[in-house]
Protein backbone atom coordinates (compact mmCIF):
# COMPACT_ATOMS: atom_id res chain seq x y z
CA UNK A 1 0.00 0.00 0.00
CA UNK A 2 1.32 3.36 -0.99
CA UNK A 3 1.29 5.87 1.82
CA UNK A 4 0.66 9.58 1.54
CA UNK A 5 4.27 10.33 2.35
CA UNK A 6 5.55 8.07 -0.40
CA UNK A 7 3.26 9.77 -2.95
CA UNK A 8 4.64 13.16 -1.87
CA UNK A 9 8.17 11.91 -2.33
CA UNK A 10 7.29 10.66 -5.79
CA UNK A 11 5.72 14.02 -6.69
CA UNK A 12 8.74 15.86 -5.36
CA UNK A 13 10.99 13.62 -7.41
CA UNK A 14 8.99 14.33 -10.60
CA UNK A 15 9.05 18.06 -9.89
CA UNK A 16 12.77 17.99 -9.31
CA UNK A 17 13.31 16.20 -12.62
CA UNK A 18 11.14 18.79 -14.38
CA UNK A 19 13.15 21.62 -12.87
CA UNK A 20 16.36 20.02 -14.13
CA UNK A 21 14.85 19.60 -17.60
CA UNK A 22 13.61 23.20 -17.77
CA UNK A 23 16.95 24.41 -16.48
CA UNK A 24 18.78 22.47 -19.17
CA UNK A 25 16.43 23.80 -21.83
CA UNK A 26 16.92 27.38 -20.60
CA UNK A 27 20.69 26.95 -20.68
CA UNK A 28 20.45 25.56 -24.21
CA UNK A 29 18.31 28.47 -25.41
CA UNK A 30 20.60 31.05 -23.84
CA UNK A 31 23.64 29.34 -25.37
CA UNK A 32 22.19 29.54 -28.88
CA UNK A 33 22.33 33.36 -29.22
CA UNK A 34 25.82 33.34 -27.75
CA UNK A 35 26.90 30.75 -30.33
CA UNK A 36 25.31 32.79 -33.13
CA UNK A 37 27.18 35.90 -32.00
CA UNK A 38 30.47 34.01 -32.04
CA UNK A 39 29.81 32.72 -35.56
CA UNK A 40 28.74 36.17 -36.73
CA UNK A 41 31.88 37.79 -35.31
CA UNK A 42 34.04 35.12 -36.92
CA UNK A 43 32.38 35.69 -40.33
CA UNK A 44 32.85 39.45 -40.03
CA UNK A 45 36.56 39.02 -39.37
CA UNK A 46 36.86 36.48 -42.17
CA UNK A 47 35.10 38.81 -44.62
CA UNK A 48 37.38 41.71 -43.66
CA UNK A 49 40.47 39.52 -43.89
CA UNK A 50 39.55 37.95 -47.23
CA UNK A 51 37.94 40.83 -49.12
CA UNK A 52 39.07 44.19 -47.71
CA UNK A 53 39.94 46.60 -50.51
CA UNK A 54 43.16 48.65 -50.60
CA UNK A 55 41.07 51.56 -51.94
CA UNK A 56 38.45 51.47 -49.18
CA UNK A 57 38.98 54.25 -46.65
CA UNK A 58 36.57 52.51 -44.28
CA UNK A 59 37.97 48.97 -44.41
CA UNK A 60 38.91 47.15 -41.20
CA UNK A 61 42.49 48.35 -40.61
CA UNK A 62 43.24 45.29 -38.46
CA UNK A 63 43.69 43.27 -41.64
CA UNK A 64 45.86 43.81 -44.69
CA UNK A 65 43.94 44.73 -47.86
CA UNK A 66 43.70 42.25 -50.71
CA UNK A 67 43.44 42.78 -54.45
CA UNK A 68 40.59 41.27 -56.47
CA UNK A 69 42.99 38.56 -57.67
CA UNK A 70 43.82 37.58 -54.08
CA UNK A 71 40.23 37.18 -52.86
CA UNK A 72 39.43 33.68 -51.61
CA UNK A 73 36.17 32.18 -52.90
CA UNK A 74 35.19 31.43 -49.30
CA UNK A 75 34.75 35.18 -48.82
CA UNK A 76 31.35 34.96 -50.54
CA UNK A 77 29.84 32.89 -47.71
CA UNK A 78 31.62 34.85 -44.98
CA UNK A 79 30.56 38.25 -46.30
CA UNK A 80 27.00 37.06 -46.93
CA UNK A 81 26.63 36.03 -43.29
CA UNK A 82 28.45 39.16 -42.06
CA UNK A 83 26.12 41.48 -43.96
CA UNK A 84 22.98 39.53 -43.06
CA UNK A 85 23.85 39.74 -39.37
CA UNK A 86 24.98 43.38 -39.27
CA UNK A 87 23.55 45.19 -42.33
CA UNK A 88 26.91 46.99 -42.45
CA UNK A 89 27.46 48.32 -46.01
CA UNK A 90 31.16 47.48 -45.77
CA UNK A 91 30.27 43.80 -45.85
CA UNK A 92 27.89 44.35 -48.79
CA UNK A 93 30.73 46.03 -50.69
CA UNK A 94 33.17 43.26 -49.83
CA UNK A 95 30.55 40.67 -50.80
CA UNK A 96 30.34 42.41 -54.17
CA UNK A 97 34.11 42.12 -54.56
CA UNK A 98 34.02 38.42 -53.72
CA UNK A 99 31.14 37.80 -56.13
CA UNK A 100 32.96 39.75 -58.81
CA UNK A 101 36.03 37.54 -58.29
CA UNK A 102 33.90 34.41 -58.68
CA UNK A 103 32.43 35.87 -61.91
CA UNK A 104 28.91 36.47 -60.64
CA UNK A 105 28.63 39.98 -62.06
CA UNK A 106 24.86 40.33 -61.66
CA UNK A 107 24.97 39.38 -57.99
CA UNK A 108 28.05 41.56 -57.49
CA UNK A 109 26.20 44.54 -58.93
CA UNK A 110 23.29 43.92 -56.58
CA UNK A 111 25.66 43.83 -53.59
CA UNK A 112 27.38 47.01 -54.73
CA UNK A 113 24.02 48.75 -55.18
CA UNK A 114 23.07 47.81 -51.62
CA UNK A 115 26.25 49.44 -50.34
CA UNK A 116 25.84 52.46 -52.63
CA UNK A 117 22.32 53.01 -51.30
CA UNK A 118 23.99 53.37 -47.90
CA UNK A 119 26.35 55.97 -49.42
CA UNK A 120 29.41 53.71 -49.24
CA UNK A 121 32.01 55.44 -51.42
CA UNK A 122 34.21 52.46 -52.30
CA UNK A 123 31.19 50.59 -53.64
CA UNK A 124 30.42 53.51 -55.96
CA UNK A 125 33.76 53.00 -57.69
CA UNK A 126 33.17 49.31 -58.36
CA UNK A 127 29.55 49.82 -59.36
CA UNK A 128 30.71 52.55 -61.72
CA UNK A 129 33.14 50.13 -63.35
CA UNK A 130 30.40 47.56 -63.93
CA UNK A 131 28.00 50.20 -65.27
CA UNK A 132 30.71 51.35 -67.66
CA UNK A 133 31.16 47.83 -68.97
CA UNK A 134 27.43 47.78 -69.67
CA UNK A 135 27.78 50.96 -71.71
CA UNK A 136 26.29 53.39 -69.19
CA UNK A 137 29.21 55.83 -69.10
CA UNK A 138 27.16 58.71 -67.69
CA UNK A 139 26.25 56.68 -64.60
CA UNK A 140 29.83 55.46 -64.40
CA UNK A 141 31.06 59.05 -64.41
CA UNK A 142 28.50 60.03 -61.74
CA UNK A 143 29.63 57.21 -59.44
CA UNK A 144 33.30 58.21 -59.81
CA UNK A 145 32.49 61.86 -59.17
CA UNK A 146 30.63 61.13 -55.95
CA UNK A 147 33.33 58.79 -54.64
CA UNK A 148 36.18 61.13 -55.61
CA UNK A 149 34.50 64.01 -53.82
CA UNK A 150 34.45 61.78 -50.73
CA UNK A 151 38.21 61.29 -51.02
CA UNK A 152 38.44 57.87 -52.66
CA UNK A 153 41.80 57.66 -54.45
CA UNK A 154 40.81 55.07 -57.05
CA UNK A 155 37.73 57.12 -57.91
CA UNK A 156 39.96 60.18 -58.34
CA UNK A 157 42.20 58.25 -60.73
CA UNK A 158 39.20 56.95 -62.71
CA UNK A 159 37.72 60.43 -62.82
CA UNK A 160 41.01 61.69 -64.25
CA UNK A 161 40.76 59.06 -66.98
CA UNK A 162 37.13 60.05 -67.64
CA UNK A 163 38.01 63.72 -68.07
CA UNK A 164 41.07 62.85 -70.14
CA UNK A 165 39.24 60.52 -72.53
CA UNK A 166 35.76 62.05 -72.42
CA UNK A 167 34.05 59.06 -70.80
CA UNK A 168 30.57 60.09 -69.71
CA UNK A 169 31.57 63.74 -69.87
CA UNK A 170 33.34 66.23 -72.11
CA UNK A 171 37.14 66.02 -72.18
CA UNK A 172 38.65 68.55 -69.81
CA UNK A 173 42.44 68.65 -69.51
CA UNK A 174 42.49 70.84 -66.40
CA UNK A 175 40.09 68.57 -64.49
CA UNK A 176 41.92 65.45 -65.67
CA UNK A 177 45.19 66.86 -64.35
CA UNK A 178 43.52 67.93 -61.09
CA UNK A 179 42.21 64.46 -60.32
CA UNK A 180 45.39 62.70 -61.45
CA UNK A 181 47.35 65.02 -59.16
CA UNK A 182 45.02 64.21 -56.27
CA UNK A 183 45.49 60.48 -56.82
CA UNK A 184 49.25 60.85 -57.28
CA UNK A 185 49.53 62.89 -54.08
CA UNK A 186 47.87 60.00 -52.25
CA UNK A 187 50.31 57.40 -53.54
CA UNK A 188 48.91 56.26 -56.89
CA UNK A 189 51.87 55.57 -59.19
CA UNK A 190 49.71 55.11 -62.32
CA UNK A 191 48.23 58.57 -61.85
CA UNK A 192 51.75 60.00 -61.63
CA UNK A 193 52.70 58.13 -64.81
CA UNK A 194 49.63 59.46 -66.62
CA UNK A 195 50.55 63.00 -65.64
CA UNK A 196 54.00 62.43 -67.10
CA UNK A 197 52.44 61.07 -70.29
CA UNK A 198 50.07 64.05 -70.61
CA UNK A 199 52.96 66.53 -70.49
CA UNK A 200 55.18 64.26 -72.59
CA UNK A 201 52.69 63.78 -75.45
CA UNK A 202 51.51 67.37 -75.63
CA UNK A 203 48.00 66.52 -76.83
CA UNK A 204 45.82 67.73 -73.96
CA UNK A 205 48.24 70.47 -72.96
CA UNK A 206 51.33 71.92 -74.64
CA UNK A 207 54.31 69.60 -74.38
CA UNK A 208 56.32 70.22 -71.24
CA UNK A 209 59.33 67.92 -70.92
CA UNK A 210 60.28 69.24 -67.49
CA UNK A 211 56.89 68.34 -66.04
CA UNK A 212 56.94 65.01 -67.86
CA UNK A 213 60.34 64.13 -66.39
CA UNK A 214 59.28 65.18 -62.90
CA UNK A 215 56.11 63.06 -62.91
CA UNK A 216 57.78 60.08 -64.56
CA UNK A 217 60.39 60.25 -61.82
CA UNK A 218 57.70 60.16 -59.10
CA UNK A 219 56.02 57.16 -60.74
CA UNK A 220 59.32 55.35 -61.36
CA UNK A 221 60.34 55.69 -57.72
CA UNK A 222 57.05 54.07 -56.77
CA UNK A 223 57.73 51.10 -59.03
CA UNK A 224 56.02 51.97 -62.32
CA UNK A 225 57.93 50.15 -65.05
CA UNK A 226 56.20 52.24 -67.74
CA UNK A 227 57.57 55.38 -66.09
CA UNK A 228 61.03 53.83 -65.83
CA UNK A 229 61.01 53.11 -69.56
CA UNK A 230 59.74 56.54 -70.61
CA UNK A 231 62.13 58.35 -68.30
CA UNK A 232 64.96 56.16 -69.58
CA UNK A 233 64.10 57.08 -73.16
CA UNK A 234 64.22 60.77 -72.28
CA UNK A 235 67.60 60.41 -70.58
CA UNK A 236 68.93 58.36 -73.48
CA UNK A 237 67.81 60.86 -76.12
CA UNK A 238 68.48 63.98 -74.06
CA UNK A 239 64.85 64.97 -74.47
CA UNK A 240 64.16 67.86 -72.13
CA UNK A 241 67.18 67.04 -70.00
CA UNK A 242 70.90 66.60 -70.46
CA UNK A 243 71.55 63.20 -72.06
CA UNK A 244 72.70 60.60 -69.56
CA UNK A 245 72.90 57.15 -71.15
CA UNK A 246 74.20 55.56 -67.96
CA UNK A 247 71.20 56.83 -66.04
CA UNK A 248 68.97 55.55 -68.85
CA UNK A 249 70.62 52.13 -68.58
CA UNK A 250 69.92 52.09 -64.84
CA UNK A 251 66.24 52.81 -65.41
CA UNK A 252 66.05 50.06 -68.04
CA UNK A 253 67.74 47.70 -65.58
CA UNK A 254 65.21 48.61 -62.89
CA UNK A 255 62.34 47.90 -65.28
CA UNK A 256 63.93 44.64 -66.45
CA UNK A 257 64.30 43.49 -62.83
CA UNK A 258 60.50 43.72 -62.56
CA UNK A 259 60.00 41.58 -65.66
CA UNK A 260 59.67 44.29 -68.31
CA UNK A 261 60.84 42.75 -71.60
CA UNK A 262 61.34 46.07 -73.38
CA UNK A 263 63.50 47.27 -70.52
CA UNK A 264 65.57 44.08 -70.73
CA UNK A 265 66.01 44.56 -74.47
CA UNK A 266 67.08 48.20 -74.09
CA UNK A 267 69.47 47.29 -71.29
CA UNK A 268 71.08 44.59 -73.45
CA UNK A 269 71.49 47.05 -76.33
CA UNK A 270 73.14 49.61 -74.08
CA UNK A 271 75.41 47.02 -72.48
CA UNK A 272 76.49 45.89 -75.93
CA UNK A 273 77.34 49.52 -76.64
CA UNK A 274 79.52 49.54 -73.52
CA UNK A 275 77.12 51.55 -71.37
CA UNK A 276 76.58 50.21 -67.87
CA UNK A 277 73.97 51.34 -65.33
CA UNK A 278 75.11 53.80 -62.70
CA UNK A 279 74.54 52.44 -59.23
CA UNK A 280 76.63 54.68 -56.96
CA UNK A 281 74.55 56.97 -54.70
CA UNK A 282 76.32 60.07 -56.04
CA UNK A 283 75.04 59.23 -59.48
CA UNK A 284 71.40 59.35 -58.43
CA UNK A 285 69.46 62.53 -59.34
CA UNK A 286 68.56 64.85 -56.49
CA UNK A 287 64.94 65.13 -55.42
CA UNK A 288 62.94 67.60 -53.40
CA UNK A 289 59.41 67.65 -52.01
CA UNK A 290 56.81 69.76 -53.81
CA UNK A 291 53.74 71.43 -52.31
CA UNK A 292 51.89 68.11 -52.23
CA UNK A 293 54.70 66.41 -50.34
CA UNK A 294 55.80 64.44 -53.40
CA UNK A 295 59.48 63.78 -54.00
CA UNK A 296 60.17 65.11 -57.49
CA UNK A 297 63.29 65.34 -59.61
CA UNK A 298 65.38 68.50 -59.14
CA UNK A 299 66.31 69.95 -62.52
CA UNK A 300 69.52 71.90 -62.17
CA UNK A 301 71.01 74.53 -64.46
CA UNK A 302 72.11 72.92 -67.69
CA UNK A 303 69.89 69.86 -67.23
CA UNK A 304 66.91 71.25 -69.10
CA UNK A 305 66.69 71.72 -72.83
CA UNK A 306 64.68 74.93 -73.32
CA UNK A 307 62.22 74.70 -76.25
CA UNK A 308 62.75 77.10 -79.14
CA UNK A 309 59.28 78.56 -78.73
CA UNK A 310 57.16 79.13 -75.65
CA UNK A 311 53.63 77.82 -75.66
CA UNK A 312 50.63 79.01 -73.70
CA UNK A 313 47.70 76.99 -72.51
Amino acid sequence: MTTRSSRLKTFASVCTGTVFAVGAMTASLSAQPSSDRIVSAAMQEQCDRMAGSPYDLNRNQAFSPVSIEQIDGAAVAACSIAFKETQNPRFAFQLGRALNKTEHADQAMSAYETAVNADYSAAKVNLGMLLGRLGDQESEFRMYSQAADAGNVLAAYNLGVAYRDGLGTRPDAAKAIHWFEFAAAHGDDTAAFNLGAIYDEGKLVPEDNQMAIAWYDVAAKRGSTDAMINLGLMYEAGEGIQANPERAAQLYADAASQGDTFGAQKLMEMQQAGLLPKTAPEDEPQVAANANGLDMLVLEDGDVVIPSTLLEI
